[in-house]
């Protein structure tokens, strides 16, 4: 595991990846509103901070990661992107 970064894993896996500090910071926010729409708006303000320069794209690109590295470690989670109102974390379904 690299320095400064948080390892996460997948237990029916068994796999597991290192998060850098703002993945760690926005897959923890995600976890603690799973289910719930969050804004791209809620997202700059609780990772970045209220008075920022970072742009949507910044949550894109840091939501495309997630997404990359939850579908590599074969998570049962993945992050549903909600037209013009934001994100949610949701369980996926079993076979």
């Amino acid at each position: 595991m690299q320095q400064g970064s948080i390892e996460i894993c997948c237990k029916t896996s068994g796999l597991s990846l290192a998060l850098n500090g703002k993945e760690y910071q926005l897959m923890e926010y995600l976890l603690r509103n799973a289910g719930q729409i969050i804004s791209r708006e809620q997202i700059i303000e609780k990772i970045w901070g209220y008075d920022t320069n970072v742009e949507y794209n910044n949550v894109e690109v840091y939501i495309s990661f997630l997404r990359k590295k939850l579908n590599f470690i074969k998570a049962q989670v993945s992050i549903q992107t909600i037209r013009k109102l934001g994100y949610k974390l949701t369980q996926d379904k079993q076979e």
